[in-house]
């Protein structure tokens, strides 16, 4: 395989999942480097279905060569998706295929998605600039 083409592949013998009490930014869900992130929202079950979600969004934006630097400014920065249309649409075609994996895990676990996303949509996020 080509190095280019290793660039774009997350090393998953070094992926970690955390679950933090404090987030880069108002968001319950993150990642960067090697890292899969959830807000401590002391359900074990949303953890799980947000870093579901966060890593099948990271690894499509990795494949696509899209910088995380620039999925946090479109999370953080109004103009960026103006700035940036077509790794935008990229990255919000992604999002809605995380999210549709994300629902499937809800529901099969017997919950009701809109029920979740109302909580995980309410929760008030600690916000900590570190990694």
């Amino acid at each position: 395989m080509k190095r280019k083409s290793l660039a774009k592949l997350i090393d998953y013998s070094r992926l970690k999942f955390k679950v933090r009490k404090a987030m880069r930014y108002d968001d319950v869900g993150d990642y960067f480097d090697s890292t899969i992130i959830s807000y401590d929202m002391e359900n074990p079950v949303f953890h799980n279905a947000v870093m579901l979600h966060e890593f099948i969004e990271y690894t499509l934006i990795k494949s696509a060569g899209i910088p995380v630097s620039l999925i946090d400014a479109f999370d953080t920065k109004d103009d960026a998706p103006d700035k940036h249309k077509k790794e935008y649409r990229l990255y919000s075609k992604y999002h809605r295929m995380a999210n549709t994996i994300e629902r499937h895990f809800i529901e099969n676990m017997g919950m009701d998605w809109k029920a979740y996303q109302r909580s995980v949509y309410k929760m008030q996020v600690k916000v900590k600039a570190k990694r």
